[in-house]
């Protein structure tokens, strides 16, 4: 097994990592700021294009990136999640996008594991929010590791190029990192923090 990514320039490589944790960055931005009003709405909504212009941009041009992509797109929609104002015109203009542009080239097997894989991230995520199961089944669906587990399975078997495991594994860090940067506004957080920082301000003073 080799773990060679592909022939393309390092930076062709990079662009595609960072436009996918520019776009897992996004999506959770707009979805926090709509259903748990932690960011600004107005933000969001012009987030949205951006992303939408990017997201376009590494489908028409890369049938990988578009297969990766849509089927997050294809999960979502599947698992009724678009389920605000910004969502719902970026899956429009993106659906819009496949179907006039005709340049998308999907490759079918990745796209049917991983839409799959999605829906089930997406099942596992709300029923762990209501439900009580081992910690490590918690663990698994609240950080939707299904779908990180299909892509590392495509790849392992040379479905995808291991280029697309460390684009979605960027997705979700940005996607888990805004998740854990938007808790620190909840009141407990915030005073655990605080509380830190006094004792570590009080210890200085002694040192």
């Amino acid at each position: 097994m080799t773990f060679s990514i592909s022939p393309e320039p390092y930076g062709y490589h990079a662009g595609i990592i960072i436009a996918f944790a520019i776009i897992g960055f996004g999506l959770k931005y707009i979805d926090d700021a709509f259903d748990e009003e932690v960011f600004s709405k107005k933000i969001a909504m012009l987030m949205a294009p951006i992303l939408v212009i990017i997201w376009s941009c590494l489908s028409i041009f890369d049938s990988f990136s578009a297969t990766v992509l849509f089927s997050i797109l294809f999960a979502v929609l599947l698992s009724g999640k678009v389920d605000n104002l910004a969502f719902k015109m970026s899956a429009i203009a993106l659906i819009l996008i496949l179907f006039l542009t005709r340049m998308l080239n999907f490759s079918l097997i990745p796209l049917i594991v991983l839409t799959v894989m999605g829906i089930a991230d997406e099942k596992g995520n709300d029923y762990v929010d209501t439900n009580k199961i081992s910690k490590l089944g918690e663990f698994f669906f609240s950080h939707r590791c299904s779908m990180k587990v299909g892509t590392l399975g495509l790849c392992t078997v040379s479905l995808l190029p291991w280029l697309y495991l460390c684009a979605f594994l960027a997705f979700d860090a940005a996607y888990e990192f805004v998740k854990i940067f938007g808790q620190l506004d909840e009141p407990n957080v915030s005073s655990a923090v605080k509380k830190i920082l006094i004792a570590t301000i009080t210890l200085n003073k002694f040192e």
